[in-house]
């Protein structure tokens, strides 16, 4: 008798010590979370105070309380993560103390060294395989890990570290939480015995509908309509693909495709800018016809796209296509023009609260150490539209999942993959952003490109410092650029996997392609796109890799365009012609690749976010970004183009005409139109202007540049080098003196 009430008294202290340590471990990271969070706000309010643009003005006066709002949103992965280490450092805790005499003090202080070891590991974890979220709050800083190391030893430690201990503790805390369970009460017992046949029931139930739709997989027979795959990612650049006579491996999957497919290797497309590129790949027509001419279009010209322009996913879905677009922040724009696809998964658009909300979120370094991943996204869907977060390789597990599990196999599908891969700041994880760059270099731009995006939106000349770069400096970004193709190929290889499981192969169209190239330090560019032909072709070229079951493989080396992807799939699908297509098939090229097209390359450049030059011209001013938009709050909080600077951005575009040997550029001058003609065999990267040498070949693509310039009139290349001219023509005088009105400014944000 006096044995039992010994153990019952000691049973009794023990829970006792078990409350008092559980008490004071909970209180200890719940106040170290606390602290955290403040510190993350007060360094949000440091940032927006060092911020001078009308955008930050507006921030604080129009969205203060949103900001207010999202910040109190963000204390539930606090508190999320607070019961997380509750549950992991109260084992480990009182493990430690065991039997010894402790106090308040002790439990706090081995709780903070606790969760201090433990964001350490995560902290470094983070520099490793994500390091870009490091730069970004410290763009100084560089990091080796175990340089020199053999690649599968530093892979073996890194797992050991990073992985294998955290398994160890967490199986360790397992053991002690299921000693707990099985250490309660017997009456527990009565309950298990209770919910037992319930649980059987559910199994039961469970099991029946996974057996069903297994066999109803597999009694539906797959289409016999060829299903369609677009994979692109967002600034890929053609000549980057060693399918296309890159001297670097950068896509030995792409490759292997292209050695099965219709490979074109001069594809331009006519607006080197995400949202209306895209538009012309779907809608087949220039973004003079569809209207959307630059990326901050209005309600009333976004409505015009969604309700006039054709498309070809909503065509391909009337005739019974399974039609889908999955993608990260890149794809947002088929939130805002859906093209007729019937399923969308793609991030939330990119309006001026997200920009916001980004801000927000990096001044919280909980996010992205413990929110980068599915639940985190599925906590706060927001990060879903930031350029860091929603990799895409999880992009990639959702476009394989779709091809899976789809639910209707009796149907084609016709499915676009679009990711921000390949998009500046050029930020891959481990290991791609070691896999082409000299693992010497010490600099600013280490893991990604360093740039002020307050410097984006206030100064058009943003980009200057880039020009003072080394070539050194130059070749490292461009080797994290080549980081991003070859984790772009890597993605491609698993969707292509999937498609060879599922035994779709024989009977899928695949193209891989991009919205636009992308500059990167070619003559008398730096970095980005749209802004300008300078430097060759590099920005306005795109893959176009299409992979036909059964058809001979060929490279096809003329000039087509974007808009010619959506008449070609409508052939190869037997679809009737859509009329307001005004790209052409290329299935002539594709029977016979002797068989010339003669088409010529008609381009114009997006929004200007950098202000251009000419070496030895005066061009036209542009003004910054804040100054040329505004938000509309009647529009989703988009921003928008100010109305009285719509006619003088569209006037003050740079346009392109090219033909297989001859290059044209019109730039906007300060005082008159400046045109250039380059002469493309001799100068691929257009440094020459031969246009005094060729006076009569000048005058030929000025004249065709601007029918099309003024009237949409296109020209194929026997008509622009053989055609008949006329005596005079003009250019309009509303492109002689181009002028921004930054009077008067209204006040719209």
């Amino acid at each position: 008798m006096g044995t039992a009430r010994q153990d019952i008294a000691q049973s009794s202290t023990e829970a006792k010590k078990g409350t008092i340590i559980f008490l004071w471990v909970a209180l200890s990271i719940i106040f170290f979370h606390f602290v955290l969070y403040i510190v993350s706000c007060s360094l949000l309010l440091t940032q927006a105070a060092e911020v001078n643009s009308s955008f930050a003005e507006g921030a604080v006066r129009d969205h203060g309380l949103y900001m207010v709002m999202n910040s109190v949103s963000l204390l539930r992965g606090y508190l999320i993560i607070s019961a997380c280490y509750v549950i992991v450092l109260f084992p480990i805790v009182k493990i430690w103390i065991g039997k010894k005499q402790f106090t308040r003090k002790s439990i706090i202080l081995r709780t903070l060294f606790l969760m201090l070891i433990s964001l350490s590991a995560l902290i470094f974890r983070m520099m490793v395989f994500k390091p870009y979220f490091v730069a970004q709050w410290i763009p100084e800083w560089q990091s080796q890990i175990m340089p020199g190391a053999p690649g599968i030893l530093k892979s073996i430690t890194l797992w050991t570290l990073l992985n294998g201990i955290p398994i160890v503790i967490l199986l360790v805390v397992s053991v002690f939480w299921i000693r707990f369970l099985v250490s309660l009460p017997r009456a527990m017992g009565n309950i298990r015995f209770k919910i037992a046949p319930i649980m059987v029931t559910a199994g039961i139930m469970i099991s029946l509908g996974i057996g069903i739709k297994i066999l109803q997989s597999s009694l539906t027979k797959d289409s016999e309509s060829p299903n369609i795959i677009i994979i692109a990612s967002d600034s890929l650049r053609s000549d980057h693909l060693s399918c296309n006579g890159y001297e670097r491996k950068t896509s030995p999957n792409i490759d292997k495709l292209a050695a099965q497919s219709q490979n074109f290797t001069k594809c331009f497309t006519p607006i080197g800018s995400t949202l209306e590129s895209m538009i012309s790949l779907f809608s087949s027509q220039y973004p003079h016809s569809h209207g959307v001419r630059q990326m901050f279009p209005s309600k009333k010209i976004v409505d015009r796209v969604n309700t006039e322009s054709p498309k070809l996913p909503e065509i391909l879905g009337d005739s019974g296509y399974d039609t889908a677009v999955i993608g990260d922040w890149c794809s947002a724009i088929f939130n805002e023009v859906p093209m007729g696809f019937e399923d969308v998964q793609v991030s939330e658009f990119d309006s001026f609260r997200i920009w916001l909300s980004q801000a927000l979120y990096l001044s919280h370094p909980v996010i992205p150490l413990y929110f980068d991943n599915k639940f985190g996204y599925w906590l706060f869907p927001k990060l879903e539209s930031f350029a860091h977060y929603l990799r895409t390789e999880v992009v990639t597990d959702r476009a394989i999942a779709k091809i899976k599990y789809r639910r209707n196999k009796d149907r084609p599908f016709f499915y676009t993959i679009f990711t921000g891969c390949n998009h500046f700041a050029y930020h891959a994880p481990y290991p791609y952003y070691e896999k082409w760059t000299d693992p010497n270099y010490k600099g600013p731009n280490k893991y990604q490109v360093h740039f002020d995006p307050n410097e984006f939106v206030s100064n058009p000349s943003w980009d200057k410092p880039y020009t003072s770069y080394s070539d050194k400096e130059k070749q490292h970004i461009i080797d994290l650029y080549d980081g991003c193709v070859s984790r772009f190929d890597d993605c491609v290889g698993r969707i292509l996997k999937a498609l060879e499981q599922q035994k779709l192969m024989d009977n899928t169209i695949i193209l891989i392609t991009s919205d636009h190239g992308e500059d990167l330090f070619e003559p008398n560019t730096t970095i980005t796109h749209g802004v300008s032909f300078n430097g060759g072709d590099q920005g306005n070229l795109v893959p176009c890799i299409l992979y036909v079951p059964k058809m001979e493989p060929k490279k096809i080396n003329q000039i087509v365009r974007n808009i010619d992807i959506s008449p070609t799939i409508l052939e190869l699908t037997g679809q009737t012609k859509e009329n307001r297509f005004e790209g052409v098939s290329l299935m002539p090229s594709i029977r016979n690749p002797q068989h010339s097209l003669g088409l010529s390359f008609y381009g114009e450049t997006g929004f200007p976010f950098i202000q251009r030059a000419i070496p030895g011209e005066k061009v036209l001013k542009i003004p910054s970004m804040d100054q040329l938009t505004y938000v509309d709050k009647d529009f989703d909080f988009h921003i928008v183009l100010k109305d009285m600077h719509r006619a003088a951005i569209i006037s003050g575009k740079e346009r392109c005409l090219r033909t297989e040997e001859w290059k044209l550029v019109f730039t906007p001058g300060a005082q008159s139109p400046i045109h250039r003609l380059y002469h493309i065999p001799s100068d691929p990267n257009c440094m020459k202007n031969v246009s005094h040498e060729n006076p009569e070949t000048l005058e030929r693509m000025k004249y065709h540049l601007w029918q099309w310039i003024i009237s949409g009139k296109e020209s194929n290349s026997s008509e622009i080098l053989e055609g008949k001219m006329p005596e005079t023509y003009e250019i309009p005088s509303r492109f002689h003196n181009i002028e921004f009105s930054l009077d008067n400014e209204d006040n719209s944000t």
